[in-house]
C-alpha cells in the first residue's frame, strides 16, 4: 500500500507529500501514477508539475515516462483545488482508517469514519472514494452506491463493475418494496425514550430561502417512513435502532427530531445546549451509525448481511446505564 512519509505532515499549504511506491507500482510511468494519485486534478498541471521539478523521486529531478521502482520515494507538492483559498493533496494514511467489511470480486464494503467525506469537493482533496481510487489502483472500476454524510459513520457501499452498480441502484430505489435490501442505522438521541417500537410517518421536503441542506417534516413532502426501536438508556441519552423505509436526505435526523428525540450533537437539527456540553466531551458530530446492510448480491442472489460495529464515540456516551 502507498502510504504517506511519517516525517511529512498532513497535506497543509506549503508542504509536500511523499508516497512510498510498493510492489503494485513497480514499473508504472510516472505520469501515470500520478494521474491515479491525483484524480480530477487536470493533466496538463500534472505534466507541468513533473517537468518544473516540482515532483521528485529520491530527491531528484525525473521525466514524465519515468518508470517506477519498488520503495521509490516520490515528493508531491500541494496541490490547489478549485478552492484558490486552500492547497491539498490527497492524504493516503486515511486510508488506514477505512476498514473493509466485505469485498468480492464485484461489490467492496467499507466503515466509513465519522469526518470523512465519501467524495471530495470544493476545499476538499478527497473523500473515501478518492481514497480508494489511489490506494486500489489497479482496479479499473469503483464507484459509490449510494452515499453517507460526512459526519455519519458505518457501512458504504461501492460497486467495482458497471454491471454491479446498476444493479445497487435499483436496489435502492426498489428498497421500500424489496425483501432484499435493508439498511439498519443506530442513533444516540438526547433523552430517555421510554418506548418499545415507534414509528414515525411523516413526509419531508427540503427548505427554501437561506436554510441549505435542511429538511422539514411537511404535508406537502415526499413520503417518509423511519422505524425507531430504543435500546437502552444512560444518562439522559438512549442507544436506538433504527429501520429506514424510505431513503430522504436527512430522514433519520428530522424524523427523530420530529418526535422529541433530537439525535445526539445534531448541529442542525439537534438541541444547542446539550450539543454544548457533548462537544465538551470531545463528541462533535451526529451520532449516527449506519450499522448494518442486508442485500441480495447482484451475481450470486446469495443474501448478504454486513455489519460495522459500534464507533467510539458511542460507547463512550453509552458506556454505563440500565436496559430499559
Amino acid at each position: 500500500m502507498c502510504i504517506r512519509d511519517s516525517e511529512i505532515g498532513g497535506p497543509q499549504a506549503g508542504r509536500p507529500t511523499i508516497l512510498e511506491v510498493d510492489e503494485r507500482s513497480v514499473t508504472r510511468r510516472l505520469d501515470n501514477y500520478l494521474r491515479r494519485i491525483l484524480k480530477g486534478v487536470p493533466k496538463s498541471h500534472i505534466y507541468r508539475i513533473i517537468r518544473d521539478g516540482q515532483v521528485r523521486v529520491n530527491g531528484g529531478r525525473v521525466k514524465p515516462d519515468y518508470r517506477l521502482r519498488l520503495m521509490d520515494k516520490v515528493r508531491i507538492p500541494p496541490i490547489r483545488t478549485a478552492n484558490r483559498e486552500s492547497a491539498a493533496v490527497l492524504d493516503l494514511s486515511k486510508v488506514e482508517m477505512i476498514q473493509t467489511l466485505y469485498e468480492d470480486q464485484s461489490i467492496l464494503v467499507v466503515n466509513k469514519p465519522a469526518g470523512t467525506a465519501v467524495h471530495g469537493g470544493t476545499g476538499l482533496a478527497g473523500g473515501v472514494i478518492e481514497l480508494l481510487r489511489a490506494e486500489r489502483y489497479s482496479n479499473s472500476f469503483l464507484e459509490l452506491a449510494h452515499r453517507l454524510d460526512k459526519d455519519t459513520s458505518g457501512c458504504l457501499i461501492l460497486g467495482k463493475t458497471p454491471d454491479c452498480l446498476r444493479s445497487l441502484h435499483a436496489s435502492l430505489r426498489r428498497q421500500k418494496e424489496s425483501e432484499y435490501f435493508h439498511k439498519t442505522y443506530h442513533i444516540i438521541v438526547v433523552g430517555e425514550w421510554q418506548a418499545d417500537v415507534h414509528e414515525v410517518n411523516a413526509p419531508i421536503k427540503k427548505t427554501r430561502g437561506n436554510l441549505v441542506n435542511r429538511v422539514i417534516v411537511s404535508s406537502s413532502g415526499s413520503p417518509a417512513r423511519t422505524i425507531f426501536q430504543p435500546l437502552r438508556c444512560t444518562n439522559g441519552y438512549t442507544l436506538v435502532e433504527v429501520k429506514l423505509m424510505t431513503g430522504r436526505m436527512h430522514q433519520i435526523r428530522v424524523h427523530a427530531a420530529s418526535a422529541g428525540f433530537p439525535v445526539a450533537a445534531d448541529r442542525k437539527y439537534g438541541n444547542v445546549s446539550d450539543n454544548r456540553k457533548l462537544a465538551r466531551m470531545g463528541i462533535k458530530r451526529q451520532l449516527l451509525h449506519a450499522s448494518k446492510i442486508e442485500l441480495q448480491h447482484p451475481d450470486t442472489d446469495a443474501l448478504l448481511r454486513i455489519e460495522a460495529p459500534l464507533p467510539d464515540d458511542f460507547e463512550q456516551l453509552m458506556a454505563v446505564g440500565p436496559n430499559i
